[in-house]
């Protein structure tokens, strides 16, 4: 699919009537298919991908120096509401794993026996506890901003429109319902992670609410400038959460998307409205829109999954008492169970998207196979172009990829299996009393 074709779209001559009202029965022409995607998705994501500042407000090309500017100031100013919340949560004793950890520490008076006033202070290292945490969490964000401004960012634009021209494709004398159901599926994970963002956001707000929170280098301040600390905090932490849920729903995105991609060539090839050499040379271009989501987009969903990964796995470790330190801090009744599956929910998605994208690629592999057990549809194919599509699908090795490694149902299987044994290993030998 050219650019020059897609760049040529004029919305004013698109039928609307003809995609909006009875999608299920028409056959949609190339220009309606393109609109549709492009009004009823993509549009509206690029739009939260603009104000999350991780693409540009104008483009650069057709743009006043002045625009270009604004667009990037937007860019730094979520950098800098990124930065400053890193702080805020140091200042404030917030960890994302388990909320406001403070203990108090006596202050000795005449004697060293004599203690008549406490003081408040953080548990945690400071550096694993924040500085390390924050510069990986930073450094998603960046290598976002990179890859969406900077790199070829039309990616997810040439994939989305490339998918539903292909989903407009059905047998003869059969309606085509597989654009409206892609975009349901598509609009599922964007509303996920908006009540992911939601959730999160109001964890933060009913941590705060409970007990009193002191800012370091900042107690004697007034009470306004404290009120707006708090806010501040919770605006940034916001930021934090929502910049982290948009590059993972765009992973999740473009994984459903390109688990679309070979479905719909499979169909294609089997119903023989495709020919063997078009589906190897459209395999060889999803060969290309998999080495980006595996060698470009995967890194930077891994750098939020590490730290997402450790806040769990310590929130965890803290609710069962397994802390060494910090036994003082009891758990908000709820909250801080729900905070556990907010993290343990943004690290297993990608995941599951990953495996369901592997399978798919697993099944391409017997397409070939297929082709031979269909002999009345295909009878008209040559046994060279058969043998052909049979050797080549069982030669390829297509894998989604996190950390650089294969990812597949069995190996998720596999991790809750042992995970669920340990959690009962631990509580046989008392460790969760």
């Amino acid at each position: 699919m050219e650019r020059s074709t897609r760049s040529s779209l004029d919305a004013h001559s698109v039928e609307i009537g003809e995609i909006t009202e009875s999608p299920d029965t028409e056959y949609m022409s190339t220009s309606a298919i393109l609109h549709y995607c492009k009004s009823k998705i993509l549009l509206p994501y690029l739009k939260l991908l603009t104000v999350m500042g991780l693409r540009p407000v104008a483009d650069a090309s057709n743009s006043s120096k002045y625009s270009i500017c604004i667009s990037h100031f937007h860019s730094a100013q979520v950098a800098v509401f990124m930065f400053l919340g890193y702080i805020l949560q140091y200042m404030a004793c917030f960890r994302r794993d388990r909320g406001f950890c403070y203990k108090l520490v006596p202050l000795a008076l005449s004697s060293s026996l004599e203690y008549d006033s406490y003081r408040q202070v953080c548990y945690g290292n400071i550096a694993f506890t924040y500085i390390g945490p924050s510069v990986l969490h930073f450094m998603g964000f960046l290598y976002a901003l990179y890859l969406f401004r900077i790199a070829d960012n039309e990616q997810l634009q040439n994939l989305m429109e490339r998918v539903f021209l292909l989903s407009s494709y059905a047998p003869q004398g059969t309606p085509s319902v597989k654009p409206k159901r892609l975009l349901r599926m598509l609009w599922f994970f964007i509303i996920l992670s908006v009540i992911w963002m939601c959730i999160s956001l109001c964890s933060v707000n009913l941590m705060m609410a409970k007990g009193t929170i002191i800012f370091k280098w900042m107690e004697t301040s007034s009470t306004d400038v404290i009120l707006g600390l708090k806010i501040l905090l919770i605006i940034s932490t916001l930021i934090h959460d929502m910049v982290q849920a948009t590059v993972i729903t765009s992973y999740c995105l473009q994984a459903q998307l390109l688990q679309a991609h070979l479905m719909f060539l499979k169909e294609r090839l089997l119903n023989r409205t495709i020919t063997p050499l078009n589906w190897m040379r459209e395999i060889a271009e999803f060969r290309k829109l998999l080495k980006y989501l595996n060698d470009d987009l995967a890194p930077a969903v891994c750098l939020f999954t590490i730290v997402n990964i450790s806040w769990a796995a310590s929130g965890i470790m803290w609710l069962l008492n397994l802390d060494k330190v910090d036994t003082g801090t009891e758990p908000i009744a709820g909250i801080s169970v729900l905070n556990q599956l907010l993290w343990i929910s943004a690290v297993m998605v990608p995941f599951i998207q990953a495996a369901r994208l592997s399978d798919e690629c697993h099944r391409t592999q017997s397409v070939g196979h297929e082709l031979c057990v269909r002999p009345f549809l295909h009878q008209d194919t040559s046994q060279e172009d058969i043998s052909t599509v049979l050797a080549y699908s069982a030669s390829l090795q297509l894998r989604a990829k996190l950390f650089y490694y294969p990812i597949a149902g069995r190996y998720i299987c596999l991790v809750f299996t042992i995970t669920i044994i340990l959690l009962f290993t631990l509580g046989m030998c008392h460790y969760l009393q």
